[in-house]
C-alpha cells in the first residue's frame, strides 16, 4: 500500500494556521526538513509520527491517509469488476454491485455518477417513475457536490434523459446547461495538440464528430411523421458518413451501429411490401452483425482512424449475448413474415446462430 502523506500535512499545518518552522521547532527538527515532507521528498522517522498525530488532534492511520488509500483500493476494485460486467452486458450484477459501494461510500461523487448510471441501464423510456427519481435525486446530488467537469456534464446528460419524456421543460432545462458543440474538450484538445499526440486526437475527435451525425440522423426519424423514403434517407446518410470513415470498411466498434442503421431500412421497405430491398438490407444488417460478434482487439486501419485502436475489453453493452443475438431477435418481428420462407432469409438466420452467443 502507498502512502502519502504530503498533502495531509500541508494541510493540517494549514488549517492550525502555522509554519514549517513553527512545527519544526515543536518536534525538534529543522524547517528544512518538514519542507522535504510536503514536496513529499522525504518521510519522518516512525518515532515522530504519534508526535506529529498528537500535534494536529488526529490519529496517525488519518495522518498517513490509510483510510483514503483503502477507500481509493476499494473504488478502484469496484470500477475493475463493473468493467467485467457491463463487458458482458450483465447489467443486473452492475447496478448490484454499484448499490454496495453506495452503502459503503454514500458521499463519493464517482460512486453517485456510477450508480446513476447503473439505474439508467436498467430504465426503459420513458422512465418508470421510482427509477426516474432516484436517478433524479442522484443527478442532482452530484451537481451540488461535484467539481469535476466530466462528472457534472455526466449528471446534466442523464438527468435531461431521464426527464425526456416525463417533464419536457425539466428535460430542456437540462439540455440547455450542456455545452457548446463549438467549443468542447475535444476540439480544444485537437486545436492545441502537436505531433503524434496532436494526430491522434483530431482522429479521435472526427471519429467522435461522425458518429454523433450518424446518430443524431437516426434520432431525427422520430420526431416527427417522415415518409419510408425520408426515414431511408436518414438511416443511408448514418451509414455513408460511417463507412467514409472507415473507407477500407475496417468499421471495428462501430459495425454494431452500422448493422442496426441497415435493419431500420430493412423495417422501412417491409412496411412498403418491398421484399427485395427488405432482403437487402436485411443481408447487410446480419453481415456487420457478424462482424461485430466476431471482433477482437484491432487497429483501425483507414487514413482518417489509422492512429486508433480498438479494445474489446473496454467496451459496455446494455445486454447479454452479442449483435447476432440482437438481430435475430429482431427477425422475429411479424413484418418481416412476407420474406420469411426466402431462402435468403433462412441463410441469415441459420448464419447469424453460428455466431451468436
Amino acid at each position: 500500500m502507498e502512502i502519502n502523506m504530503k498533502e495531509k500535512l500541508r494541510a493540517l499545518r494549514q488549517q492550525k494556521n502555522i509554519t514549517q518552522e513553527a512545527l519544526a521547532n515543536h518536534l525538534g527538527i529543522t524547517p528544512q526538513s518538514v519542507g522535504k515532507w510536503e514536496r513529499g521528498e522525504g518521510f519522518p522517522d516512525i518515532t515522530l509520527l504519534p508526535k506529529i498525530a498528537f500535534y494536529f488532534n488526529v490519529t496517525v492511520d488519518e495522518l498517513l491517509c490509510v483510510d483514503q488509500v483503502r477507500i481509493e483500493e476499494t473504488i478502484t476494485e469496484y470500477k475493475r469488476q463493473a468493467a467485467i460486467y457491463l463487458n458482458n452486458g450483465d447489467t443486473d450484477k452492475n447496478l448490484e454491485l454499484w448499490e454496495k459501494a453506495y452503502a459503503e461510500f454514500p458521499n463519493d461523487c464517482r460512486v453517485i455518477e456510477q450508480l446513476m448510471y447503473a439505474i439508467n441501464r436498467k430504465a426503459e423510456y420513458p422512465c418508470p417513475k421510482d427509477k426516474a427519481d432516484r436517478i433524479i435525486s442522484l443527478g442532482e446530488e452530484l451537481l451540488q457536490k461535484s467539481t469535476d467537469s466530466m462528472q457534472r456534464e455526466h449528471a446534466v446528460q442523464c438527468l435531461c434523459y431521464t426527464y425526456d419524456g416525463i417533464d419536457s421543460e425539466k428535460a430542456l432545462y437540462y439540455a440547455n446547461m450542456g455545452g457548446s458543440m463549438h467549443i468542447t474538450r475535444e476540439g480544444l484538445q485537437s486545436s492545441i495538440l502537436k505531433g503524434e499526440d496532436g494526430v491522434v486526437a483530431c482522429q479521435s475527435y472526427i471519429e467522435s464528430l461522425i458518429h454523433t451525425a450518424a446518430m443524431t440522423a437516426s434520432v431525427m426519424t422520430s420526431k416527427i411523421q417522415f415518409s419510408h423514403n425520408e426515414k431511408i434517407e436518414s438511416f443511408n446518410f448514418a451509414i455513408d458518413i460511417l463507412k467514409r470513415l472507415y473507407s477500407d470498411d475496417n468499421v471495428g466498434f462501430y459495425s454494431f451501429d452500422i448493422s442496426h442503421y441497415y435493419r431500420c431500412i430493412a423495417r422501412e421497405y417491409a412496411e412498403m411490401n418491398d421484399s427485395e430491398n427488405t432482403l437487402q438490407a436485411l443481408k447487410e444488417s446480419c453481415r456487420y452483425a457478424i462482424i461485430d460478434a466476431k471482433l477482437k482487439d484491432m487497429d483501425y486501419t483507414a487514413p482518417m482512424v489509422n492512429r486508433l485502436k480498438h479494445k474489446q475489453s473496454s467496451t459496455s453493452k446494455n445486454y447479454k449475448g452479442n449483435a447476432c443475438n440482437i438481430r435475430l431477435e429482431s427477425l422475429e418481428n411479424e413484418r418481416f413474415d412476407f420474406v420469411r420462407n426466402e431462402v435468403v432469409f433462412k441463410e441469415m438466420v441459420a448464419d447469424l446462430k453460428k455466431y451468436a452467443e
